[in-house]
């Protein structure tokens, strides 16, 4: 049976992520578990926010094959945007490598670090995902000067 969703693209889920931190807010601060203060309605980290954004396009359970790739490749791509939107150009594979961590953990932890600076606000972390899948697609290779890319 096939799915009733439309197919999942970096973008769906990028903006479901700003709509939803547009509508709960940004949350910053050392705690990232809090029961009792999370959910539908509590503010809400970007890296958190781009999660909601992923499930809100996964395609059901009972499906299977074609949609679950265009799902993964989603995701990834989207992750690849917005941390390389937030790093100002393609996040050099070196970081990542001499951290000794994955690139999925580094990009991840991309995103948490930028929401959690102090003097972000909601409107900024909303714009800046917004604009993510705008700035690649028009961009070509989001390449930019005196940016590394190794």
């Amino acid at each position: 049976m096939p799915s009733r969703r439309p197919p999942a693209t970096p973008t769906r889920i990028l903006n479901a992520a700003a709509d939803h931190i547009q509508r709960v807010g940004l949350y910053q601060g050392d705690h990232l578990w809090q029961p009792g203060r999370m959910g539908d309605t509590a503010p809400c980290t970007v890296l958190h926010a781009w999660g909601r954004g992923v499930r809100s396009v996964r395609p059901r359970w009972s499906v299977q094959g074609e949609p679950w790739a265009v799902f993964h490749r989603a995701l990834s791509e989207s992750l690849v945007l917005l941390s390389d939107h937030i790093n100002g150009c393609p996040v050099p594979v070196i970081r990542w490598r001499k951290l000794g961590i994955t690139e999925d953990a580094y990009r991840r932890t991309l995103l948490w670090c930028w929401g959690d600076d102090p003097s972000r606000t909601t409107v900024e972390a909303v714009e800046m995902i917004r604009a993510a899948p705008v700035r690649r697609q028009g961009d070509g290779d989001h390449r930019t000067a005196n940016c590394l890319t190794r």
